[in-house]
């Protein structure tokens, strides 16, 4: 199903010759101040690394003297210049890059390898990386950020990657805004009201039983989408969900539960597990942002700024953008084929 997906579009040639330019900017700053140094980079999709060595007798706190003149050579503000010392006499900077664009699913998905995993591909990481969720081994995720941030198109992209590479997984679909999913109506299980909601939870606890009695192994992915409404509904649903977050996944019960703040009560409790999967996209404080990955950010926060805590490791991802056309041509696709058969 590739060929209905959007063709990549992104070029990183601007930002090759922006990093050959600035090389020569550095070689020559570097030079005034009688450095003799040997700079190699990397561009990447979003960022370009320049590893910076030097053989003569300067140090590191003398490169460090320079950083108003290396932020200039660089074309950025000095304030956005981290120097990481690799060595006493070498040095790597990592800088954004001017052009970026979003990734495309099929971008993605052209480079996914499948094997006798059940795993889909979230996105690439700064070095360009495909990062997975393997569900067998993760178990579950859940996913915080503000309103608006991009919670949904993740959510699309993980029910894409299973109606293209694996159409037998059930999905099941919670939402309490009853207005993202309903394009799924004819493929997957939505559920849009929320006392509907509470009542879906409580069952797929009761199914994780009988499915244990009965050996029961279709694999189910059910995405929860702003788990905060459901729980002001019913609190007593946190039960439920804390149960098939731990042991959901013994019968292949997956689950990826959403929220935009991890402050109140009811979510706090739900999201300050340490042994599931985390992905947080930007939050209103560097504070919350932490509480959530159980790990300290230190960089400036912006709204690019998504973390996956994966493992105990963090990562820094890009996640596809994943437009209405794709989603519309995939179903339609989906829907033909299950009328055939």
């Amino acid at each position: 199903m590739l060929n209905l997906l959007d063709n990549p579009t992104f070029d990183n040639e601007r930002n090759i010759l922006n990093a050959d330019l600035f090389v020569s900017n550095l070689k020559n700053t570097l030079k005034a101040f009688n450095f003799n140094p040997k700079v190699t980079y990397k561009v990447y999709r979003n960022i370009t690394i320049y590893n910076i060595a030097w053989t003569d007798d300067k140090t590191y706190e003398d490169i460090l003297s320079l950083k108003k003149e290396i932020a200039l050579s660089l074309g950025i503000r000095v304030e956005e210049l981290e120097i990481n010392k690799i060595e006493d006499n070498k040095i790597e900077i990592t800088v954004q890059n001017m052009k970026r664009e979003p990734l495309t699913l099929k971008e993605i998905l052209s480079e996914y390898k499948k094997d006798n995993k059940f795993k889909i591909a979230l996105g690439k990481d700064e070095k360009d990386n495909i990062i997975y969720f393997d569900f067998d081994k993760e178990k579950s995720l859940l996913v915080t950020g503000v309103t608006g941030i991009g919670k949904t198109n993740f959510f699309n992209n993980v029910i894409m990657n299973i109606l293209i590479n694996y159409p037998s997984t059930k999905i099941i679909i919670l939402d309490s805004q009853g207005i993202n999913y309903n394009v799924y109506n004819n493929v997957c299980e939505v559920v849009n009201e929320e006392e509907k909601i509470v009542d879906r939870i409580k069952k797929l606890r009761k199914e994780f039983e009988n499915r244990i009695k009965n050996e029961v192994k279709e694999k189910t992915v059910v995405l929860i989408d702003e788990i905060y409404e459901i729980l002001n509904i019913d609190s007593s649903v946190k039960d439920d969900i804390n149960y098939l977050l731990e042991l959901g996944s013994m019968t292949n019960i997956y689950l990826i539960v959403s929220t935009d703040s991890v402050l109140e009560d009811n979510t706090y409790d739900l999201f300050k597990k340490e042994n599931i999967s985390k992905l947080s996209f930007y939050l209103t404080s560097r504070g919350e942002y932490n509480l959530f990955l159980n790990k300290v950010v230190n960089e400036r926060l912006n709204n690019d700024g998504m973390y996956l805590n994966q493992d105990k490791k963090l990562t820094r991802i890009s996640v596809p953008l994943i437009k209405d056309e794709e989603i519309e041509r995939v179903v339609k696709n989906v829907e033909e084929k299950e009328e055939r058969y």
